[in-house]
């Protein structure tokens, strides 16, 4: 299910935006914040301090959140609890590693030109670190060869 979520990339919005509209990637960032399973209430209150909203509107946003796996509910008397499905680290890397895919499946020549002239742009530092990963991928491909 993740990966439908991915299919809707969007370019030039910001951070988790590209995958998941804004209320949803603020729902989400503030339950991954909490580090703990929250209820809407916890939700709704952290996100008035910033905006003004409905708590209907975060219950909403919750429960579809909930539908595409992204959060994990249970029934608590007359509340659900919500936790978050996947770490904030695991969903950034899933996220960028299926536009990687997609790049490079359509447009492989392209697409590593591109990166390799934005890194350059860079400083010295990313250089390096990119000729690192370089270098261990090279590593664990001879290795599965031989």
């Amino acid at each position: 299910m993740i990966k439908k979520i991915f299919s809707g990339y969007r370019t030039g919005k910001p951070g988790l935006e590209k995958v998941l509209g804004s209320l949803e990637s603020e729902v989400m960032e503030v339950i991954w914040l909490k580090e703990a399973e929250v209820s809407v209430r916890d939700v709704y209150e952290a996100l008035a301090l910033k905006r003004e909203i409905a708590y209907t509107t975060v219950m909403t946003i919750m429960g579809r959140l909930a539908e595409k796996k992204l959060l994990k509910k249970r029934k608590e008397g007359n509340a659900f609890l919500f936790i978050p499905a996947i770490a904030k680290d695991e969903f950034t890397s899933q996220m960028v590693e299926n536009v990687v895919d997609d790049l490079l499946a359509d447009f492989s020549d392209v697409a590593l030109a591109s990166f390799i002239s934005r890194v350059g742009k860079k400083d010295r530092e990313s250089i390096e670190k990119l000729e690192k990963m370089l270098k261990t991928a090279r590593e664990e491909t001879d290795g599965d060869l031989g």
